[in-house]
């Protein structure tokens, strides 16, 4: 388990929410590329900038499954919604 923060995470979180996560339910940058079909710096760059809903834990950023298929709903409701 690791205590993780949602200091400055998107969607609203609230300052100094705490929680513990399972490391089981976190996913690397490595799995993050894997996921998404894009390159490590770019999801470096998107993790650093705050265009993903990620922490830094240590040197390396991690992103919860669950709080990335939020994000990935998010933009697929954004691209309906454009296309009207």
């Amino acid at each position: 388990m690791l205590l993780c923060s949602k200091i400055g995470a998107p969607g609203g979180a609230l300052k100094g929410d705490w929680f513990f996560v399972a490391e089981d339910e976190l996913l690397s940058v490595e799995e993050m590329t894997r996921i998404l079909k894009l390159s490590k710096p770019t999801i470096q760059r998107w993790c650093r900038d705050r265009k993903l809903p990620a922490a830094k834990i240590g040197k390396a950023y991690r992103i919860r499954r669950e709080d990335l298929e939020r994000w990935y709903e998010g933009k697929l409701v954004e691209t309906i919604g454009s296309e009207r």
